[in-house]
């Protein structure tokens, strides 16, 4: 005899981020204490050596056996200084060690709306996962700013990819600076690119080079530096020159 199967049951997302991240706000069982910029920060070791390959080194591996005979046996808290980082950055590095996100987009955006890419919080958090090897960290800044890309913006986002090891975020630079160059390089940007990244500016040469092989099979297509040379981009659309 046939048995219906009983309905499903839903399993909600995971809610680890939150238990850990309550860990954090309440500051129990803390170990370790940051100081940077004077700001004081709490945190806890093993959760920051379970997350971090540079904070297991930190805490662990370089640790005397007399210092690990002394776990918990006193109530003096380490205290670490790091001079190279703001405190909003390093609050948002915590943040995501802890519960495994971004700061919301207000602050990541906020940050970023008068300064550079590379003095934006989505920037220096990708400078902070860079040093303190969280390859998902940077992932996420990656993925937050390839929603943010645009002309302006994408010379300057192309230099932070390549120095921070963030391919994903590069091709994707690459391949919008490709198909909007004829805009790109009449902004500052592609003007930093020529001062102080010139392969980079090759390689987006080499990318349009790549589009143009790509759109040329079974399609007659405008060479890009004809396009460039009559105004218009490299999707064939006509560009106002900025005055």
């Amino acid at each position: 005899m046939d048995y219906s199967r009983p309905h499903s049951i839903e399993v909600p997302e995971s809610d680890i981020g939150y238990h850990f991240g309550t860990l954090l706000d309440t500051l129990e069982g803390v170990d370790v204490i940051f100081s940077v910029a004077g700001e004081k920060f709490h945190a806890h070791k093993l959760v920051l050596a379970a997350r971090s390959s540079f904070f297991r080194s930190e805490f662990f591996d370089h640790e005397s056996d007399e210092e690990k005979n002394e776990t918990g046996t006193g109530d003096e808290i380490k205290e670490i200084v790091i001079d190279d980082m703001d405190p909003v950055v390093f609050k948002a590095v915590l943040h995501f060690m802890y519960r495994d996100n971004l700061v919301n987009d207000d602050e990541l955006m906020a940050s970023s709306s008068d300064c550079s890419i590379f003095d934006s919080l989505a920037g220096k958090l990708m400078a902070a996962a860079d040093k303190y090897e969280l390859p998902r960290l940077r992932l996420l800044c990656e993925s937050y700013l390839c929603k943010h890309v645009s002309v302006n913006s994408v010379a300057t986002t192309l230099a932070l990819a390549d120095r921070y090891h963030a391919i994903e975020l590069k091709s994707v630079c690459l391949k919008f600076a490709a198909e909007n160059l004829s805009a790109v390089i009449r902004t500052e940007g592609f003007d930093y690119l020529k001062d102080n990244c010139p392969s980079l500016q090759s390689e987006i040469l080499r990318t349009v080079a790549g589009c143009e092989e790509q759109c040329s099979s079974g399609v007659k297509s405008q060479s890009v530096w004809a396009q460039l040379s009559d105004g218009g981009d490299t999707s064939g659309r006509r560009v106002r020159p900025r005055v």
